[in-house]
């Protein structure tokens, strides 16, 4: 006989909010109603408790996004900014969308939970041939928030992927990317910062599927947490036999910024080809406390110093945003929110 699972009050918000839903929604509705939320025992989220994170959510909530509109009509040249606003309580929603041959597409996805709130977000997306993505995703939520963010992205010969995501986390912040890469002319670039305050947690978990010959994937995540606060990198780049010749390289670092500070990484390289040039890497450490002391001696205040030190340590996966604008915007949204770690 099989044991019934009692829902938690947070599962059971989630699957109410979630009657009726169709395609993405009604299968995160049918995991959560089969299995519940996940838990430390389940391996891809050992480092985020989910179920836990949520504990104090118990009733539907609602997600809003603005900006969907931009997905109708997708051209060469196109612009699209998703606001997504998780209100208190339990939600989800999605969108999907495909690049046209040879179009050249800017995604802004700027994700908000509100205090109290389980959001879910899932994005489909799929370049066709020759195709380009730039992709940036800004998690900036409430400290008593849990949020969850996925996205599928499937590309064909010739695309590119630049993607950039930087995330303050919240109670329990994840943000997860899954990319099919057949190779063939096709490049991806992922990169990420996070900075986190006392009490808050980021999650940031990728897989690149290289599947045919001839691919190129680059990872670059950065990070700085305050003592409290907790950063997961979870990284894996799966090459297929047929996936010959790619070049996968992924590297994280991060800086612990007081001695409660934790940080844990798991990057991964799963290979079956035998010709290919693929590494990763994995580094934590702490402020250069000799740059810290000349900044000092120049009559910069030890706050203000620090601040300066962890903005440039930062700056470099932000400078993979090719829209100069923007890219100058993400800096100083970085800066100003630098004064709560220092």
């Amino acid at each position: 006989m099989t044991a019934t699972l009692i829902h938690t009050p947070a599962e059971q918000a989630l699957i109410d909010a979630l009657d009726g839903a169709t395609g993405w929604q009604a299968q995160l509705r049918e995991a959560t109603r089969r299995d519940g939320l996940p838990t430390r025992r389940h391996e891809q989220w050992k480092w985020s408790d989910l179920r836990r994170a949520a504990n104090d959510v118990s009733q539907p909530g609602r997600l809003a996004v603005e900006g969907l509109d931009g997905l109708t009509s997708v051209t060469d040249g196109s612009r699209i900014e998703l606001v997504v606003t998780a209100a208190a309580g339990a939600s989800a929603g999605n969108a999907e969308f495909v690049i046209p041959a040879g179009a050249a597409v800017t995604l802004i996805e700027r994700l908000h939970g509100e205090a109290g709130a389980l959001g879910n977000w899932h994005m489909q997306i799929r370049l066709e041939d020759g195709a380009c993505l730039d992709r940036i995703v800004i998690a900036d939520h409430d400290a008593a928030a849990v949020f969850v963010a996925s996205a599928e992205i499937e590309l064909a010969a010739g695309a590119t992927l630049n993607q950039t995501l930087i995330d303050t986390g919240a109670r329990l912040s994840r943000n997860e990317t899954h990319v099919r890469h057949p190779g063939e002319g096709a490049r991806v670039d992922m990169g990420g910062a996070y900075i986190l305050a006392a009490g808050r947690h980021a999650d940031s978990t990728n897989l690149v599927h290289h599947t045919g010959p001839g691919g190129i994937t680059t990872q670059l995540v950065k990070g700085a947490v305050a003592s409290g606060g907790q950063g997961v990198f979870q990284g894996k780049f799966i090459v297929d036999r047929a996936a010959q010749q790619t070049d996968a390289r992924m590297t994280h670092r991060a800086l612990m910024l007081g001695e409660k500070a934790e940080i844990d990484a798991k990057p991964e390289l799963e290979i079956y080809a035998d010709d290919v040039q693929c590494a990763h890497g994995n580094a934590l450490g702490t402020l250069d406390e000799t740059a810290l002391f000349y900044m000092r001696q120049r009559g910069l205040p030890e706050a203000k110093a620090r601040a300066l030190l962890i903005e440039s340590y930062l700056a470099e996966p932000l400078d993979m945003v090719s829209d100069e604008a923007l890219r100058d915007e993400l800096k100083v949204w970085l800066r100003t929110r630098l004064g709560a770690l220092t």
